[in-house]
């Protein structure tokens, strides 16, 4: 068992900031794939241009606020 955590533990050390990375971004690819068919049908509806503007501004400002809470706790 210790030889196996010593070995991840290696591997990690390397790979450390891809996998933050990735798991910061999964939840972005999650929310953006919710909306998708949202925002491709709303167009078309009366009114839905101005439905679809909103949500495309909150999922901007919902990925921005993701990254500022990235820089704030990386301190960058």
């Amino acid at each position: 068992m210790s030889a196996f955590v010593t070995v991840m533990t290696a591997l990690l050390r390397g790979r450390q900031r891809v996998l933050v990375v990735a798991i910061r971004l999964i939840p972005l690819l999650i929310v953006t794939a919710c909306w998708a068919p949202a925002l491709i049908v709303l167009p078309l509806w009366p009114s839905g241009h101005a439905r679809a503007l909103t949500l495309l501004a909150n999922l901007k400002d919902w990925s921005l606020g993701l990254q500022k809470d990235n820089e704030t706790r990386s301190g960058s």
